[in-house]
């Protein structure tokens, strides 16, 4: 009977401890690990537009940065497109993204994303961090002066490149723009889509199309790097807001084979950091906390041509969420059903 009682007190004792009763036990550790619950690697999901390697070979700024700060590797993988990086994330092989800030409000609704910061990009030369430049961007309807298009009008009946379906400021925006300007794009403009942002502008260069949409930070870069010719507005400056009547005056001014802009978009809110939202909070603070480190890190801004900040508190904004609100307006507009779009291409 002495056995007996023994043996019973030994068993509750062990089942006691395996349970966790005790101050000391390994489930008590676990639980006050400040990282309890981060993934052993950080993988990020990237567009790998028309050279995957390149995308990775100019991601590496921002891996370094990431693996110093959170202490662990980040591997990087590319997607054929923005859908493409989106089911990643769903299918939980990405615990985190950069895509276009329409493809966001996709992943948002199709893989629990969440933004966590706005990226700003830099043409200086070196690239130097710049509080002046604001988180978003314009895109514009251009063409070629030369080619017998001079206004909107012109281009009905004519072919016209936008980007990609799922791209803000490549489709989506230009198409809002035109609407609102009493066009159908779809209907006027013979459309196609050319794939890349540089491939839409190059196409009108070199006398493939009449016209098409990007953003005016593609412009720029391709004019820096000799590409085209883009008669760049008098005061230097992208992503500034213009009357019509300004466009169509500096517009006069440019000469014959430059790249001139038609219209203009309202601002698109800039790309996002975004994460994967069932991610332990501590894990994503401390991401959060590596991007917003970036203005003041003079070595990944040469490497990176780009920082992020957080413009929430400056805009008064419950969440960061809530700055891509614009886009769901556009989508509202277009009638766009999200699921759809996401899923296809």
């Amino acid at each position: 009977m002495k056995r007996l009682l023994l043996a019973s007190i030994t068993f509750l004792a062990i089942f006691a401890a395996a349970c966790g009763g005790g101050d000391d036990t390994p489930s008590d550790e676990a639980s006050n690990d400040p990282r309890a619950g981060w993934p052993t690697t950080f993988r990020l999901g990237l567009f790998g537009g028309d050279d995957a390697e390149e995308t990775i070979q100019n991601a590496a700024p921002m891996k370094k940065l990431l693996e110093e700060k959170l202490g662990m590797p980040v591997e990087i993988f590319t997607g054929t497109s923005y859908n493409a990086v989106i089911e990643a994330m769903r299918a939980d092989r990405v615990d985190g993204m950069t895509v276009g800030p329409f493809a966001y409000v996709l992943a948002v609704q199709e893989a629990q994303a969440e933004a966590i910061a706005v990226s700003i990009s830099t043409t200086a030369n070196p690239p130097v961090y710049d509080s002046s430049i604001l988180p978003y961007y314009i895109s514009v309807v251009f063409t070629k002066k030369g080619n017998g298009i001079t206004k909107l009008d012109d281009i009905k009946g004519k072919g016209f490149n936008f980007v990609d379906p799922a791209s803000a400021s490549g489709h989506l925006a230009p198409k809002t723009a035109l609407i609102k300007k009493g066009y159908n794009p779809d209907k006027d403009f013979q459309t196609v889509f050319a794939g890349s942002h540089p491939t839409s502008v190059l196409s009108v260069a070199n006398d493939k199309a009449p016209a098409g949409a990007t953003n005016e930070g593609n412009l720029k870069r391709l004019d820096t790097e000799g590409q085209i010719n883009w008669c760049e507005w008098t005061d230097g400056k992208i992503n500034i807001p213009r009357t019509q009547a300004e466009i169509d005056a500096h517009f006069k001014t440019c000469p014959d084979g430059s790249i001139v802009v038609l219209a203009q978009t309202d601002p698109i809110p800039n790309t996002p950091f975004a994460v994967r939202s069932e991610l332990p909070k501590s894990f994503k603070d401390a991401v959060k906390a590596a991007l917003l480190s970036t203005p003041q890190d003079a070595a990944y801004i040469t490497g990176r041509k780009n920082w992020y900040v957080d413009p929430s508190e400056s805009l008064k904004l419950t969440s960061l969420d809530q700055f891509y609100n614009p886009l769901r307006d556009i989508a509202k507009l277009l009638n766009l059903n999200l699921k759809e779009l996401a899923e296809g291409g």
